[in-house]
């Protein structure tokens, strides 16, 4: 299994975009692969047998590694798959199966422009939204009043999440940034397939990223939607862009990621 993870925002599904447009030659943004989220209750419940709702979030998180191994003998090839949940351990260990996983690739992004693109994408203000990378409790659905689609998501902070993968030893994990994907995308993207495992020609990963540009992205969302987009979202495939925050993010919030976080974004060149 081959894990495409990132704290949320920092551009999952851009990278599944192209992988999908490499394996498949087009790009369908309702049909993405990778899609099979880590966190879908359904995988789990359907794997394992198992109602999800009677259980508390670390019984859940005791099950998921489990739910991987019990699925990776009935996957054809290296299936890949993307998560969202920091690589922090629980009760149980991490919350991915390493003996299921032969590789991960990790996509980091400026955390200036991820406050602009979740707060966007959350429907939180941007205080909020700083405040919330910097929480250690952060999650996603830990809540105890509903049954949401997926469980619950253990974030950390963006730093904590960051260097949970980054750091990482159970299994080889390449990290790439939003930013030379942006800058250098036949480089960046070609040296993290080939680190999968998934060897191609320069020639392939360039039309790859042509098909999943970022404006034909957004035109095939204008034309048909896309599923994954948050109900009070008005588009997903916003702007796509590196250094955005300069112009959407007041000077002040911008000083405060900056205190939160200056280790690792210094570590990723983020802090000049």
């Amino acid at each position: 299994m081959v894990w495409l993870a990132s704290y949320p925002k920092s551009g999952n599904t851009w990278l599944r975009s192209v992988y999908t447009a490499l394996v498949q030659g087009a790009v369908d943004i309702n049909a993405l692969m990778g899609d099979a989220l880590a966190a879908t209750r359904a995988f789990l419940e359907v794997t394992l047998g198992v109602r999800t709702a009677d259980l508390t979030h670390d019984e859940v998180d005791q099950l998921r590694p489990l739910a991987d191994d019990a699925a990776a003998p009935r996957m054809s090839g290296d299936r890949w798959r993307k998560v969202h949940d920091a690589l922090l351990a629980g009760p149980a260990g991490l919350v991915v199966s390493p003996g299921a996983t032969r590789a991960a690739l990790y996509i980091v992004r400026d955390p200036r422009d991820v406050v602009v693109s979740f707060a966007h994408h959350s429907s939180m203000s941007l205080e909020a939204t700083v405040a919330y990378m910097a929480d250690p409790g952060a999650a996603f659905y830990a809540g105890d009043d509903a049954r949401p689609l997926q469980v619950r998501q253990r974030l950390g902070t963006w730093s904590q999440h960051v260097l949970s993968w980054a750091d990482a030893t159970a299994f080889p994990v390449h990290v790439l940034r939003y930013e030379d994907c942006a800058e250098q995308p036949v480089q960046a993207f070609g040296q993290a397939f080939a680190a999968a495992g998934l060897e191609r020609t320069e020639a392939d990963v360039a039309a790859a990223v042509e098909k999943a540009s970022w404006g034909r992205l957004r035109a095939q969302e204008r034309e048909v939607g896309f599923r994954e987009r948050a109900g009070h979202e008005v588009t997903f495939f916003r702007r796509g862009r590196a250094g955005s925050w300069r112009q959407e993010l007041p000077a002040y919030l911008a000083r405060q990621v900056e205190r939160d976080h200056a280790a690792v974004m210094e570590r990723f060149g983020y802090l000049s």
